[in-house]
């Protein structure tokens, strides 16, 4: 009777493959479940396509378009001075009589004669507070930068541009600007935005990365920014019972992580 037992309990003990006969298959095991949040955070593919460029440095416009005026306009102001006295006014009522006296100041006011440059229509546009469109922009560079992106800032290439030319050349902004990018840069980024209810926060963004030698378009990406959807979440304690805790909300900064991530994977899919 021991014997019998001691028996039984060691084919318990054995692993459960061994107790198949031979030529039976093997037991499958079952294939992993796409994680569409790990997708979104490997820039594998980018890295490798980005070094077969050249590693091109690109300069970002965020909300900042090309446009195609050619040189800068500006508008003639003229100067006039007006200069009143002080004085002393009575009022006096309809009967004749003195009812009161009003001190004027002498003062006097100054409209400037010269030129002021007209703004670039279109060259800059954002319907997003600053408080919004921090958090984006940033996460936006911040994934490109991640990713390996050699990223130049627009300010400090055209002020670098403009150390070394005469009081005349620097009155050009665009001549300016387009030598700036020129030198300090092999791609542009315009990001742009218009307004969509349907997005997380009513804005919907428009990538297009040019060549700025040649002026051909690489890439261009539409993307609202929104995450993809999670699994189903675990389960938590509700007032009814267990229920399944419910996806978090996107953040400014996963908008930001989202849309550079679609333009990564569009430079990628160009470069292969």
């Amino acid at each position: 009777m021991k014997s019998a037992l001691a028996s039984m309990l060691l084919l318990a003990a054995l692993p459960a493959a061994a107790q198949y006969r031979d030529g039976t298959p093997p037991v499958l095991t079952p294939a992993p479940k796409h994680d569409p949040q790990a997708t979104m955070r490997d820039d594998t593919a980018f890295r490798a396509a980005y070094a077969k460029a050249g590693s091109p440095r690109i300069t970002v416009f965020w909300n900042r378009q090309l446009t195609d005026a050619t040189s800068t306009q500006y508008d003639q102001v003229q100067q006039a001075t007006v200069q009143t006295a002080a004085a002393r006014v009575t009022e006096i009522s309809p009967s004749g009589r003195a009812v009161g006296t009003v001190q004027q100041t002498a003062a006097i006011a100054t409209v400037r004669e010269g030129e002021r440059a007209l703004p670039d229509a279109g060259a800059e546009r954002s319907l997003l507070s600053e408080r919004s469109e921090w958090p984006i922009a940033s996460a936006f560079s911040s994934r490109l930068q991640r990713a390996g992106v050699q990223l130049v800032d627009r300010t400090m290439a055209l002020r670098s541009q403009a150390a070394g030319t005469s009081a005349d050349e620097r009155r050009d902004v665009q001549a300016m600007e387009i030598r700036a990018l020129q030198g300090k840069s092999e791609l542009l980024a315009e990001v742009l935005q218009t307004a969509d209810p349907r997005a997380p926060f009513g804005v919907i963004f428009r990538v297009d990365i040019k060549d700025v030698n040649t002026g051909a378009l690489v890439a261009s990406v539409v993307s609202d920014g929104k995450p993809p959807a999670k699994g189903p979440g675990r389960y938590v304690a509700g007032s009814s019972g267990f229920v399944r805790e419910a996806a978090p909300e996107p953040t400014l900064a996963d908008i930001g992580d989202v849309v550079a991530h679609a333009t990564l994977q569009a430079l990628a899919a160009r470069w292969r």
